[in-house]
């Protein structure tokens, strides 16, 4: 038993931190349930679980299971048992362990719980186990409900050694072929992912099976040891059936067939067929030769073989996200050209260079006559500025008519519209997004309201935060004109008559504000004596740095409570079957997984 207890000491050693960084493991854990989640959308509406998602699914829980069992503090040898139902999985168990441990039964389907049966353990590799298998619970197997899969059958450590002659766990599965298998396949991932061994019963009717196929080749790149047992198989056919499935096997699977042990019916009157022996020797020749320590690798080579398949629907969502990054792109691009178009460039709605000049106007006010005509103003307009606020109220529609206000507020209504009508166009075409793009499009008109709402009331901030450019600009034009004392002069010489002159016509429209005949007088004069003196290219260039940083502004107001708002949709919308995962982390993760690789 030497070589035994230098296997035992082998498999005692603990793995450390794992083979996967923080990275890699915390992205193959949001994967999982993202595809958890998709799985339960499908079971909840009905629809049928596509092959390609089913495995995926299965292998990546498989992966993670590995990955946990593997940062563990690792336990005696662990041989896992499966097949098909029906091959006699309970009775193989029986014949390695020397007793009547598992409960064989002719009904299809009578494990439906991971069963373990102990031998040779101390009390921190029973802790050990059941950490692993959290969430589920241990109960004796006796006990377990066949109904609930939220336990485990684990029984008392027992007492000595079993026929294997070596502290080791054996554990029987549930099936993975039957109508049913489905609703327990995570209690058998989670045996398969702790295996040192796996012992493979198939019978001569099962062998050929394809769920055994699907299930050996998922979890060749694992590299665990196998050992195949063709259960039930008669003497004049074993050869054949040998032969066939190591066929078979060089089809499905790239590495070298497995020792396969053939045993034949049970006799009505024996314990065990001829062949026992032989397929315990195998079974304690693979334990020898297991390298706990090479574990990781085989986990690493999981993770390559199954990455782009698991990435697949993910990089097909991600690919539409950017579509719609893109259109949002265009659309808001689309939206700073009719705005400049719309008021920037419109020659009657554009006025933020006029109140520039309504602010350059106050500060050429001769000193002394200044406050006495800015009291005279605020008097005479008085009751001219109530009538403008009762018809406001009255239309405030009208009042907004051609504002730069107006103007925002019609431009992100025509962004939103849009984008609508797009995203319908795209749905209608798609094919793997179709229902990304229709969730997206059923948020977007959810959206309409608020999301206007939000833009009018941030852009409502963005013109009180922009009056101190029209002040920067009034002031940079009066400190010129301090170059220039002939032109300041003729100005504060002409600001008295024009102001005269806004009062009275100011008294007979009764227009008030930038766009009204108040001022526009002496607007007017100011804009004549500007342009035709020596300050005319510097008033121009003025008007165009004005207008420019203004765009600029007006670009930030888009992107910032426009655009940032669309682009979070994709997150924030109602999509069961979504994995919203960003790109970095994913990059984040297949870095870890490349540096793995280089050190392996």
């Amino acid at each position: 038993m030497q070589k035994d207890g230098t296997v035992r000491n082998a498999l005692l050693v603990s793995s450390g931190d794992g083979p996967c960084g923080p990275a890699l493991r915390q992205f193959l854990a949001r994967l999982e349930k993202c595809y958890l989640r998709k799985d339960e959308h499908l079971a909840k509406t009905g629809a049928a679980r596509p092959a390609d998602h089913r495995r995926n699914l299965y292998s990546l829980q498989l992966a993670n299971l590995r990955l946990r069992w593997l940062t563990l503090s690792a336990a005696p040898p662990q041989i896992t048992v499966i097949g098909p139902t029906q091959a006699g999985k309970s009775s193989v168990i029986n014949w390695l362990l020397g007793e009547s441990a598992a409960v064989a039964s002719p009904l299809a389907g009578f494990t439906r719980h991971p069963q373990g049966f102990a031998y040779g353990y101390e009390g921190t590799a029973v802790s050990t186990l059941h950490r692993y298998f959290e969430p589920l619970q241990p109960r004796p197997i006796s006990e377990l409900p066949a109904e609930d899969f939220r336990f485990f059958g684990f029984e008392p450590v027992r007492a000595g050694l079993p026929r294997l002659g070596c502290p080791v766990t054996v554990w029987d599965t549930p099936d993975f072929d039957s109508i049913d298998s489905e609703r327990y396949r995570d209690g058998l991932l989670r045996a398969i992912a702790l295996s040192d061994l796996l012992v493979c019963v198939l019978s001569k009717d099962k062998y050929a099976d394809q769920s055994v196929w699907e299930l050996l080749a998922m979890i060749e790149p694992l590299g665990i040891p196998g050992l195949i047992c063709l259960n039930k198989t008669p003497a004049a056919a074993a050869e054949t059936v040998v032969r066939s499935l190591t066929g078979k096997w060089s089809q499905m699977r790239r590495d070298a067939t497995p020792p396969i042990v053939a045993l034949p019916y049970l006799g009505a009157d024996a314990l065990e067929p001829p062949g026992v022996d032989a397929l315990v020797d195998a079974a304690r020749t693979l334990l020898r030769q297991t390298d706990r320590p090479r574990q990781p690798l085989g986990l690493q080579r999981f993770l390559r073989a199954n990455w782009e398949n698991w990435l697949a629907p993910v990089r097909v969502e991600q690919k539409a996200q950017q579509e719609w990054r893109t259109l949002v792109g265009r659309t808001v691009a689309s939206a700073n050209r009719i705005y400049r178009r719309d008021y920037l460039d419109h020659p009657h709605h554009y006025e933020t260079f006029q109140r520039a000049l309504a602010e350059l106007l106050t500060l050429l006010e001769i000193p002394g006559v200044a406050r006495v005509l800015t009291q005279m103003r605020r008097i005479m307009t008085w009751p001219v500025r109530q009538i403008g606020q009762f018809g406001r109220r009255w239309r405030p529609d009208a009042a907004n008519l051609g504002s730069e206000q107006s103007v925002l507020q019609q431009t992100a209504l025509h962004v939103m519209l849009t984008l609508r009508q797009e995203v319908a166009e795209i749905a209608e075409n798609a094919t793997e997004t179709r229902p990304w793009w229709l969730a997206l499009g059923r948020e977007l008109g959810r959206r309409q309201a608020v999301a206007i709402d939000l833009f009018s009331q941030a852009a409502s901030a963005y013109a009180r935060e922009f009056e101190p450019e029209v002040e920067k600009t009034a002031h940079a034009l009066y400190d010129r004109l301090g170059e220039h004392p002939a032109v300041l002069n003729s100005l504060r010489a002409t600001r008295v008559t024009t102001d005269a002159a806004a009062l009275a016509v100011g008294l007979h429209t009764g227009g008030i504000g930038l766009q009204d005949f108040v001022i526009a007088p002496a607007i007017l004069s100011l804009t004549s004596l500007l342009t035709e003196s020596a300050l005319g290219h510097y008033v121009q260039r003025a008007a165009e740095d004005l207008k420019r940083r203004q765009a600029a502004a007006v670009s930030g107001l888009f992107d910032d409570h426009l655009a940032a708002n669309l682009l979070r949709l994709p997150e924030d919308m109602p999509y069961d079957t979504g994995f919203f995962i960003p790109v970095d982390v994913i990059e984040a993760a297949e870095r870890e997984l490349a540096g793995t690789s280089r050190t392996s």
